[in-house]
């Protein structure tokens, strides 16, 4: 059986702290502002969420979809954080490690924010928070991101991040509401760029602190 079918962090560790943001799975009562979110930032979705806007039409439809999310953490098959900003409880986000690949083990992290580019150091925050949860908690051995031309914001977060450019697969997607066939670029983080970024931080640190 996987590694990742016999570990799962206990409750104190679904919730990440940062210094400005709190990340969680999603509960009862998030329904509207996860599903107002969506409906406000459509152009953003990135490509791992296309699917999401289709799903989530209704408050009804937000409840389900937050009960799937949490069926899916509890199963390994998907970990879903909402973000949340510490200081006065805005929700502003969603990341994700999904499209699991037990076999390597490797996932993608996929997110979106309201109010981009604004948000843009939160969001880096964000996926600096979740890729140690990748590496450090899960044990993964690679996290990628994939972007559309529409999504570049979201290239340059991830190379800021430390993920390398790997390549674009043409016409290689397709969106739910639209028949073209769209490029995607590959960014991928494997264990020793994680390793080696967070070494390079810590030195950094230090010498700052000397």
């Amino acid at each position: 059986m996987s590694f990742l079918y016999n570990i799962l962090p206990d409750s104190s560790e679904e919730r990440l702290d940062t210094q400005h943001l709190v990340l969680r799975p999603y509960a009862e009562g998030d329904e509207q502002e996860f599903m107002s979110l969506i409906q406000e930032n459509t152009a953003a979705l990135p490509p791992a969420f296309s699917g999401r806007l289709a799903r989530v039409r209704v408050l009804e439809d937000a409840r389900n979809q937050l009960a799937q999310l949490r069926t899916d953490w509890d199963n390994r098959r998907q970990f879903d954080f909402g973000v949340w900003l510490r200081d006065n409880k805005t929700y502003i986000g969603d990341i994700a490690l999904k499209n699991i690949d037990r076999s390597v083990p490797k996932a993608e992290a996929a997110l979106y924010f309201t109010g981009w580019p604004d948000t843009a150091l939160f969001a880096q925050e964000a996926l600096r928070a979740v890729q140690h949860f990748a590496f450090e908690n899960l044990k993964l051995n690679k996290v990628y991101i994939r972007c559309t031309q529409a999504n570049l914001g979201y290239a340059t977060l991830a190379e800021n991040c430390g993920f390398l450019k790997e390549g674009v697969l043409r016409s290689d997607f397709r969106g739910a509401d639209s028949e073209e066939l769209l490029d995607l670029t590959y960014y991928g983080m494997t264990r020793e760029d994680y390793e080696h970024t967070m070494q390079r931080l810590k030195e950094n640190s230090t010498e700052t602190a000397v």
